[in-house]
């Protein structure tokens, strides 16, 4: 799954994670050092200690700290995990919404090519003028210019999604004329990307 490739390969909470690994060892040793407190010939620290003061109420202090620790850290990788989670789908949807316009673009585009070429026919042949040809190509330029507008996006969009997951893409197009105004490669993008089962 996309997300959790991009939730493990994530340097901030791979940082929360350690830091959570320490605060639970200091608590370990916190609680661990409690029962050493009575072990003392102080009579005066053995009274307090007995009563919940002195060494057991400090430790008690700094174990009830390292737990108020410990849930702030948890609660900041649970929002690191959804941003990164949100950002996914994001890109996701981007992806698949690219690959339906640059469909979209090609279909408007190869039937473009098509009239272009049928006036250039009437054009050599003297049954269209100069100022008709000219709107024909400017048209045809347009809608290539959507074209790669489309494929340079979507390419963004890729490259922004393997950032997140950690893929190494080798990425690949085809020309216009060849027949797309997408961007091919991971696992052959004319498909669409899914989310934790959802598209």
């Amino acid at each position: 799954m996309l997300t959790q490739q991009a939730i493990n390969r994530s340097s901030e909470i791979e940082a929360i994670n350690q830091q959570l690994l320490l605060t639970a060892e200091r608590q370990d040793y916190a609680e661990a050092r409690q029962w050493t407190n009575y072990l003392t010939l102080d009579p005066v620290r053995v009274v307090q200690n007995v009563l919940g003061g002195g060494d057991v109420q400090r430790d008690r202090i700094a174990i009830a700290g390292l737990e108020l620790e410990t849930a702030n850290l948890i609660r900041r990788r649970e929002e690191v995990a959804e941003d990164i989670t949100s950002d996914v789908v994001d890109l996701v949807l981007s992806h698949n919404v690219f690959i339906r316009r640059g469909e979209l673009a090609y279909t408007r585009l190869v039937t473009q090519q098509q009239r272009e070429a049928a006036q250039e026919a009437k054009y050599r042949t003297g049954q269209s003028n100069t100022d008709s040809m000219l709107r024909t190509w400017q048209r045809t330029e347009e809608l290539t210019a959507r074209c790669e507008e489309n494929r340079i996006s979507h390419l963004r969009t890729i490259q922004d999604l393997y950032v997140l997951v950690g893929e190494n893409p080798s990425i690949h197009s085809t020309s216009v004329n060849d027949g797309s105004c997408i961007w091919h490669n991971w696992h052959s993008m004319d498909t669409t990307f899914t989310v934790g089962g959802e598209q």
